[in-house]
Protein backbone atom coordinates (compact mmCIF):
# COMPACT_ATOMS: atom_id res chain seq x y z
CA UNK A 1 0.00 0.00 0.00
CA UNK A 2 2.65 2.59 0.94
CA UNK A 3 4.38 2.59 -3.03
CA UNK A 4 0.88 3.52 -4.44
CA UNK A 5 -1.15 5.51 -2.11
CA UNK A 6 -0.62 9.09 -1.53
CA UNK A 7 -0.43 10.31 2.31
CA UNK A 8 -1.82 13.25 3.86
CA UNK A 9 -0.37 14.20 7.16
CA UNK A 10 -2.56 15.16 9.77
CA UNK A 11 -0.68 15.00 13.12
CA UNK A 12 2.59 14.52 14.77
CA UNK A 13 3.45 11.96 17.38
CA UNK A 14 4.84 14.83 20.18
CA UNK A 15 6.08 11.92 23.04
CA UNK A 16 4.52 9.06 25.35
CA UNK A 17 2.02 9.81 27.83
CA UNK A 18 1.43 8.07 31.08
CA UNK A 19 2.48 4.46 30.97
CA UNK A 20 0.00 2.48 29.60
CA UNK A 21 1.49 3.27 25.80
CA UNK A 22 -1.00 6.16 25.24
CA UNK A 23 0.91 9.23 22.83
CA UNK A 24 0.64 12.93 22.62
CA UNK A 25 0.09 13.98 19.41
CA UNK A 26 -0.16 17.31 18.22
CA UNK A 27 -3.00 17.82 15.35
CA UNK A 28 -2.81 19.18 12.24
CA UNK A 29 -6.14 18.83 11.58
CA UNK A 30 -8.72 21.89 10.39
CA UNK A 31 -11.76 18.44 10.73
CA UNK A 32 -13.45 18.74 14.01
CA UNK A 33 -13.39 15.53 15.57
CA UNK A 34 -10.75 13.95 12.55
CA UNK A 35 -9.32 11.52 14.50
CA UNK A 36 -12.43 10.50 16.58
CA UNK A 37 -13.18 9.71 13.10
CA UNK A 38 -11.03 7.37 12.14
CA UNK A 39 -10.27 3.39 12.48
CA UNK A 40 -7.00 3.42 12.06
CA UNK A 41 -3.41 5.72 11.03
CA UNK A 42 -0.53 4.94 9.28
CA UNK A 43 2.58 6.55 10.72
CA UNK A 44 5.68 8.14 8.41
CA UNK A 45 7.84 6.91 6.90
CA UNK A 46 7.52 3.05 6.60
CA UNK A 47 3.53 3.73 6.90
CA UNK A 48 2.43 1.00 9.55
CA UNK A 49 -0.89 1.07 10.21
CA UNK A 50 -1.97 1.50 13.41
CA UNK A 51 -5.23 0.72 14.53
CA UNK A 52 -6.80 3.28 17.37
CA UNK A 53 -8.52 1.76 20.67
CA UNK A 54 -9.20 5.58 22.07
CA UNK A 55 -8.81 9.20 21.21
CA UNK A 56 -9.55 12.01 23.85
CA UNK A 57 -8.71 15.63 23.89
CA UNK A 58 -5.56 16.89 25.86
CA UNK A 59 -4.13 20.26 26.05
CA UNK A 60 -4.72 23.14 23.04
CA UNK A 61 -4.31 20.99 19.79
CA UNK A 62 -3.00 18.11 21.62
CA UNK A 63 -4.77 14.68 21.62
CA UNK A 64 -4.39 11.25 23.23
CA UNK A 65 -3.88 8.19 21.47
CA UNK A 66 -4.27 4.88 22.50
CA UNK A 67 -3.29 2.32 19.67
CA UNK A 68 -3.83 -1.30 19.54
CA UNK A 69 -0.62 -3.19 20.72
CA UNK A 70 1.09 -0.13 22.05
CA UNK A 71 0.61 -0.69 26.13
CA UNK A 72 3.88 0.28 27.35
CA UNK A 73 6.01 3.43 27.39
CA UNK A 74 8.94 2.36 26.16
CA UNK A 75 6.75 1.27 23.00
CA UNK A 76 5.37 4.18 23.03
CA UNK A 77 8.46 6.35 22.92
CA UNK A 78 9.69 4.58 19.73
CA UNK A 79 6.66 6.41 18.22
CA UNK A 80 8.08 9.71 19.28
CA UNK A 81 8.58 12.27 16.27
CA UNK A 82 6.60 10.51 13.75
CA UNK A 83 4.19 11.71 11.03
CA UNK A 84 0.12 10.56 11.46
CA UNK A 85 -0.79 10.04 8.03
CA UNK A 86 -4.40 8.68 6.54
CA UNK A 87 -4.53 8.30 2.73
CA UNK A 88 -6.00 11.05 0.95
CA UNK A 89 -8.85 9.37 -0.50
CA UNK A 90 -9.86 9.54 3.52
CA UNK A 91 -9.58 13.37 3.25
CA UNK A 92 -12.90 15.84 3.65
CA UNK A 93 -14.31 16.96 0.58
CA UNK A 94 -13.40 20.86 0.70
CA UNK A 95 -15.56 23.98 -0.28
CA UNK A 96 -15.28 25.28 -3.82
CA UNK A 97 -11.77 27.07 -4.15
CA UNK A 98 -10.16 25.57 -1.04
CA UNK A 99 -7.05 23.61 -1.50
CA UNK A 100 -5.23 20.97 0.75
CA UNK A 101 -1.37 22.07 1.54
CA UNK A 102 -0.38 19.60 -0.06
CA UNK A 103 -2.35 20.60 -3.22
CA UNK A 104 -1.12 23.62 -3.31
CA UNK A 105 3.17 22.76 -2.96
CA UNK A 106 5.12 22.12 -6.28
CA UNK A 107 2.65 24.52 -8.13
CA UNK A 108 4.44 26.28 -11.30
CA UNK A 109 2.96 29.86 -10.91
CA UNK A 110 2.45 31.95 -14.39
CA UNK A 111 1.18 35.09 -14.81
CA UNK A 112 -2.05 35.63 -16.68
CA UNK A 113 0.24 35.91 -19.73
CA UNK A 114 1.50 33.06 -19.55
CA UNK A 115 5.67 34.85 -17.93
CA UNK A 116 6.89 31.98 -15.07
CA UNK A 117 7.16 33.58 -11.66
CA UNK A 118 8.25 30.44 -10.11
CA UNK A 119 7.37 27.26 -7.89
CA UNK A 120 5.88 27.19 -4.74
CA UNK A 121 8.04 25.29 -2.56
CA UNK A 122 6.14 26.44 1.26
CA UNK A 123 3.05 28.04 2.63
CA UNK A 124 3.52 30.75 5.77
CA UNK A 125 0.68 30.61 7.39
CA UNK A 126 -0.07 34.10 8.96
CA UNK A 127 -3.02 35.97 10.92
CA UNK A 128 -4.38 37.76 7.91
CA UNK A 129 -4.08 35.28 4.91
CA UNK A 130 -1.30 32.50 3.83
CA UNK A 131 1.63 33.59 2.06
CA UNK A 132 2.71 31.18 -1.20
CA UNK A 133 6.37 31.10 -1.01
CA UNK A 134 7.89 30.56 -4.58
CA UNK A 135 11.41 29.65 -6.01
CA UNK A 136 11.97 31.51 -8.98
CA UNK A 137 13.55 30.19 -12.35
CA UNK A 138 16.23 32.39 -11.13
CA UNK A 139 16.63 31.18 -7.63
CA UNK A 140 15.12 34.36 -5.90
CA UNK A 141 12.73 34.23 -3.27
CA UNK A 142 9.67 35.28 -4.18
CA UNK A 143 6.36 35.62 -1.33
CA UNK A 144 2.76 36.32 -2.84
CA UNK A 145 -0.23 36.45 -0.62
CA UNK A 146 -2.74 34.04 -0.84
CA UNK A 147 -5.80 36.43 -1.66
CA UNK A 148 -8.10 36.47 -4.56
CA UNK A 149 -6.61 39.75 -5.80
CA UNK A 150 -3.95 38.24 -6.54
CA UNK A 151 -4.78 34.59 -7.24
CA UNK A 152 -6.71 34.42 -10.52
CA UNK A 153 -6.96 30.50 -10.70
CA UNK A 154 -6.07 27.51 -9.69
CA UNK A 155 -5.20 24.26 -12.07
CA UNK A 156 -5.15 21.03 -9.83
CA UNK A 157 -4.83 18.81 -13.00
CA UNK A 158 -2.11 21.15 -14.94
CA UNK A 159 -0.29 21.71 -11.78
CA UNK A 160 -0.17 25.78 -12.66
CA UNK A 161 -1.20 28.90 -10.73
CA UNK A 162 -2.24 31.74 -12.68
CA UNK A 163 -1.51 35.11 -10.63
CA UNK A 164 -1.95 39.01 -11.45
CA UNK A 165 0.15 40.66 -8.77
CA UNK A 166 -0.55 43.88 -7.49
CA UNK A 167 1.57 46.94 -8.48
CA UNK A 168 4.91 46.37 -6.56
CA UNK A 169 5.04 42.70 -6.06
CA UNK A 170 7.05 41.57 -8.17
CA UNK A 171 8.85 44.72 -9.15
CA UNK A 172 12.83 44.58 -9.61
CA UNK A 173 13.44 47.24 -7.58
CA UNK A 174 10.96 46.19 -4.73
CA UNK A 175 13.01 45.56 -1.44
CA UNK A 176 11.66 42.42 0.84
CA UNK A 177 13.48 43.16 4.11
CA UNK A 178 15.63 39.88 5.25
CA UNK A 179 15.67 39.66 8.81
CA UNK A 180 19.00 36.92 7.84
CA UNK A 181 20.49 39.81 5.77
CA UNK A 182 23.67 41.15 7.66
CA UNK A 183 24.35 43.55 5.28
CA UNK A 184 21.25 45.96 6.05
CA UNK A 185 22.26 45.61 9.56
CA UNK A 186 25.34 46.75 9.28
CA UNK A 187 23.94 50.04 6.82
CA UNK A 188 21.64 51.10 9.57
CA UNK A 189 24.73 51.65 11.98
Amino acid sequence: MKNTTEWATIGKIVAPFGIRGEVKVFSLSDVPDRFASLKAIYLAPDYKRYTIRAVRPHKGDMLLLKFAGVNDTNTAETLRGRDVCIPTEQLATLPPDSYYQHDILGLQVLLLNNQEVGVITDIWTTAGNDVYVLKSPTGKQVLIPAIKDVIKQIDLIRRVMYIDPMKGLLDDDAVIDDPNDKSEQEDDE
